[in-house]
């Protein structure tokens, strides 16, 4: 049988059973996939004769493992699943259609097992079985949301996200509620940056937003914080995953926003900004004031704003250290900027988000 033949033999079987079908060489290096990219067991046996199949029997299903002679040489292998029901059935007809008689094949079972747990499936403290599986449905579905930056549906994900009963978590550590409260909020951070690594964020971003989320998580002062700095997280990731989608920027533009986004709290050039974008300055204020509706110093002062803001939301400062803890060397002008992009002082909004100490 020549390989165009077994090609489009795999392409028929996959068409019919719906069980994924890859013709491989010896090595078993894919040549041809139809169906799902689901990975293969590592077999502990291949066959060896033309007669002969090997069934992996996997946890994800049946794999089937054909050899493809020609004449009496082994030259590849046409490999079906997983199969999750009548994969004896299926052997049998890939050794039809692929030897062209009625010899029957030999089925060989391996059993690809599974390592010994030495954790005790059956604890009597567990959570019930249906309420676990609910509860990973939903911190799956907003992964997803995060990977693909979709800021419209976040919301809901949020709420239900918001709704499982995390309350048990709380008691993980014996009598430190908020200690336990930290814990699932640094396993959360991970988590959404995962998320947003799947959505091709760059790993130095990431790092750098995971870090402040880590501190910030360390800093929370009581359990009333916990839900907001979730939604807060969450959001983060799924714009930057929305950003970097949406964004139409040019090199340019984009090396010297990185740079703002890097480099925020100094003093500030445009000569400093326009040599990390590897741009005159007077061809990137043009360029960047085209594409961003702003000139290169209110984007900054904005930037700057949105940071302040965080520090206040979560940490009681003076409006004076906030202010030069993010750029800005005059308290009276960060008062002004601060009041141009959120409508208040940065007073009044430090008193409004001041956080609840626990007494």
């Amino acid at each position: 049988m020549q390989w165009t033949e077994i090609k489009t033999l795999a392409d028929d079987l996959a068409q019919i059973s719906g069980v994924s079908v890859r013709v491989c060489d010896g090595d078993l290096a894919t040549i041809q996939l139809s169906g799902d990219d689901a990975p293969l067991p590592v077999f502990r046996t291949l066959p060896t004769t033309r007669w002969q199949v090997e069934r992996a029997i996997t946890a994800q299903g049946d794999f089937l493992a054909l050899g493809i002679f020609s004449d009496q040489q082994l030259t590849g292998y046409l490999i079906a699943g997983p199969c999750e029901s009548e994969s004896r059935r299926l052997a049998r007809i890939m050794g039809r259609c692929v030897l062209g008689a009625t010899h029957p094949v030999t089925i060989h079972d391996d059993h690809i097992k599974v390592p010994r747990l030495t954790v005790d499936l059956a604890a009597t403290d567990s959570d019930n079985d249906a309420v676990v599986a609910r509860r990973y449905a939903t911190q799956n579905r907003l992964m997803v949301t995060i990977t693909q930056g979709d800021t419209a549906r976040l919301p809901e994900m949020l709420a239900a996200t918001s709704k499982l009963d995390i309350e048990a978590f709380f008691s993980r550590v014996p009598n430190r509620r908020l200690r336990s409260a930290k814990n699932i909020l640094y396993v959360f951070n991970t988590m959404c940056r995962i998320a947003a690594e799947r959505g091709n964020i760059s790993p130095v971003v990431l790092d750098r937003v995971s870090s402040h989320y880590a501190v910030e998580i360390e800093r929370m002062p009581s359990l009333d914080h916990h839900q907001r700095l979730t939604a807060e997280m969450a959001t983060q990731y799924c714009e930057i995953v929305a950003a970097r989608r949406d964004n139409h920027y040019s090199r340019k533009v984009n090396q010297a926003l990185q740079f703002i986004y890097r480099h925020y709290q100094a003093d500030l050039s445009l000569a400093e900004i326009a040599s990390a974008a590897q741009a005159a300055p007077t061809y990137l204020s043009r360029r960047f004031k085209q594409e961003t509706d702003e000139t290169i110093f209110e984007f900054i002062n904005r930037y700057r704003v949105r940071m302040a803001q965080q520090v206040l939301r979560h940490r009681p400062e003076s409006v004076t250290d906030v202010a030069f803890r993010v750029g800005f060397n005059n308290v009276t002008y960060f008062n002004r900027m601060f009041k141009r992009y959120t409508g208040m002082t940065p007073l009044a909004y430090l008193r409004g988000s001041e956080p609840t100490v626990p007494q």
